[in-house]
Order: structure tokens, then sequence, then C-alpha cells
């Protein structure tokens, strides 16, 4: 299975706009009923989700997953962490359903990881469980253990509790997708 984790233009954005609606329908299975966002679903059926727009700044680094090259998901870095010392966020991450549980996942995270050195910040709302496991697991073995784990309330769109994993990623500690599936 070949990953390819591209760069995403401004003439791109769609690509990700259009994933963005299955990305919010996977949240909706376990974050739904969170009072945070809008979840309901238009009469037309027609869910148009988030708009990511804001996403394409200076700061910003906006990708494109292909499997096989083959359309598999999309990833957003950014810079605005939670603190000053923050390198990194990991702002949205969405992998297509039938490639979820193919550590497709965890390669990707590694790759981006391994990309941006720094301090990183991975920001989860707690209903999400699945995301929580997900990102608990690729942390914990990528750093060996040495992150911190916190819950904060966050201001916008309004105040919310997230849980938020820190940690860092530098050149000298490089882990190989293929290290971290053992």
């Amino acid at each position: 299975m070949k990953i390819d984790l591209l760069r995403v233009t401004q003439e791109q954005k769609s690509v990700i706009q259009n994933l963005a609606r299955f990305y919010a329908y996977d949240l909706s299975k376990s974050c739904g009923f969170y009072d945070l966002f809008d979840w309901s679903f238009p009469e037309t059926g027609f869910y148009e989700g988030r708009d990511l727009s804001d996403y394409w700044g200076v700061n910003c680094h906006p990708f494109i997953i292909r499997i096989d090259n083959k359309l598999a998901g999309f990833a957003i870095v950014d810079k605005a962490g939670t603190t000053k010392d923050v390198d990194w966020n990991m702002v949205e991450f969405f992998i297509v359903g039938k490639f979820q549980g193919k550590a497709v996942g965890v390669k990707v995270a590694i790759k981006l990881f391994n990309e941006f050195p720094g301090i990183w910040e991975v920001v989860q709302m707690p209903d999400n469980a699945p995301v929580i496991k997900f990102w608990k697991k690729v942390i914990e073995k990528y750093t060996n253990n040495n992150f911190t784990e916190d819950k904060k309330i966050l201001p916008d769109p309004q105040p919310h509790e997230n849980i938020i994993l820190k940690f860092k990623s530098n050149f000298k500690t490089l882990a190989s997708p293929e290290s971290l599936l053992k």
C-alpha cells in the first residue's frame, strides 16, 4: 500500500471541503450530541460541513492523503497552539472509512510529525472516544511515552473542554511508521 501525503493548493481546497462532509458524518457518531457544533442535517440531506477556508493561510499546511493514488483523506497542520511554545497543531485529520483500521492514520501522522519538527499539540473533544484512543496510542508509541495530557477549556467557538496531547517531534528521534505498528 503506497501512501502519499500531498500539499493542497488554494485551487484544490474544494477537495478537502467535500471530504469534510464525510469527516463531519464520522464525528457525528461520537460527538453528534455535543452542543458545541450544530450537527443537524438540512432538509435537502446535503450536509455542507464546517467551512475550512481559514486553513489556507500562511501558517497552515493542508494535505490530501492518497493510497495507491486513490483519495483517502486529509490532514491540516497549523501553528495555532493553546500555549505560545507550541510549534504545530493537528487541526483536522480524516481517513476515509474504508482505510480506517489499516494503520493508514498511524503512517500519515508519523509522516506529519517527522516533517514538522518541534512542539506539537493534538486536541480532541472529550466525547470522541475512538479518536482519543487513536491519538493516545500513536503519540505514546511515537514519543516512547514522553508527552503530556491535559484538559483545557478552549474559548472558540464557545467555551468548551478538550483533551490536549502535547509532545516534541525532532529529527533526532524520528520514528518510522513501521516501528510503531509492532
